[in-house]
């Protein structure tokens, strides 16, 4: 199915991802930026935005994909897409374990984690939205 773009509309879908993500992005190094001047560095670790972050970057490919899914001609199967979807949820669930964990217990351990997730929940972005546009394409 990948082939079936073009160069050109694989370049334009990646583009609405990056453009999405720089939305997203853009708080968070302010964040760095603001963190790394005025206080320790460590500090970037111990906000719990991190997590938050990534429930909500988690719940809104969660959503593209399931939204695709339901308006599209091509053939699911429902057991993969149910596994899918608990996958996803279970990332979400985890993500908002570790904001509450950082609100209630902030350790460095926890802090590095939450941004690890941040990082998985970025990744799904783009490997998850790809997939999105394509199914969105083929409606």
């Amino acid at each position: 199915m990948n082939s079936a773009l073009s160069k050109n509309q694989r370049k334009a879908i990646y583009a609405d991802l990056k453009t999405e993500f720089l939305y997203i992005a853009i708080p968070f190094c302010l964040l760095i930026g603001v963190k790394s001047y005025m206080g320790d560095w460590r500090d970037i670790f111990m906000v719990a935005d991190w997590a938050l972050a990534s429930c909500i970057i988690f719940g809104q490919i969660t959503s593209k994909v399931s939204k695709a899914v339901a308006n599209s001609k091509l053939t699911t199967s429902q057991e993969h897409f149910g596994l899918y979807t608990a996958k996803r949820f279970f990332l979400v669930v985890l993500a908002a374990a570790v904001y509450f964990g950082m609100l209630a217990l902030p350790s460095m351990g926890l802090g590095i984690f939450q941004i690890v997730l941040f990082f998985v929940a970025s990744y799904f972005h783009f490997s998850d939205g790809f997939a999105t546009a394509i199914m969105q394409k083929s409606v």
